[in-house]
């Protein structure tokens, strides 16, 4: 579980490409207590485990994940563009019990990519980030609804359900606590949609054809 308060921007230092799965290694300052063995941390968006971490010489961490087939087909790492080495992750370890939940919940169960287009300026001095989704995800954007982009809590500030977009304001300090700033127009991010929307439209979907099928019945 997490928050979508982004903890630290880390950067790629190895890449290995295997048969069905990718295995890389993250650079960051989070501390080694929330890099240990087995632990969640949210990469971009995606829970990842951590299967190897280590203090290097420079003083920063190292921690190892791996992800398989489910994970890079709804990430950016299975991109073209995506470059690997050097390429910026925004970092978040697993929620503890106790801790503030300051963004939304966020379960690090990425839903798909959408498509940057636009992520500019603005005169205001916010930050315009608009993205495209796929048809079957606008059940879930509402104004004012919550969304994870690459893992980041925001806030739908617009949307437009004919042509599946919704678009957000950045402040300052989020485009300098996350990699967000660095998309461009045509590129590929990472959603979660949110899970509580999520949940009433599953439930509505089972409840409401039984409670047609019985005011039918008894009509």
């Amino acid at each position: 579980m997490f928050t979508g308060l982004i903890r630290d921007v880390g950067t790629v230092i190895a890449w290995q490409q295997r048969s069905n799965s990718v295995h890389f290694s993250i650079s960051t300052q989070l501390p080694l207590q929330d890099l240990s063995l087995g632990a969640s941390v949210a990469c971009n968006g995606a829970c990842l485990t951590v299967v190897a971490c280590e203090t290097a010489a420079n003083g920063k961490n190292i921690f190892e994940v791996e992800a398989g087939p489910e994970t890079i087909a709804l990430t950016r790492f299975g991109l073209p563009d995506f470059k690997g080495v050097g390429e910026l992750i925004n970092l978040e370890p697993a929620l503890r019990m106790g801790d503030a939940l300051g963004g939304h919940i966020v379960t690090g169960h990425v839903d798909a990519r959408g498509r940057v287009l636009i992520n500019e300026s603005g005169a205001d001095g916010f930050w315009k980030l608009r993205i495209q989704f796929a048809p079957q995800f606008a059940q879930y954007v509402f104004l004012k609804g919550s969304v994870a982009v690459a893992g980041v809590s925001l806030t739908v500030a617009q949307c437009n359900a004919e042509e599946h977009w919704l678009e957000i304001m950045l402040i300052p300090h989020t485009l300098a606590q996350t990699n967000l700033q660095q998309l461009q127009p045509g590129n590929q991010v990472e959603l979660e949609f949110d899970s509580q929307a999520k949940m009433v439209a599953q439930m509505l979907s089972v409840m409401l054809p039984s409670q047609l099928k019985t005011l039918i019945s008894q009509s």
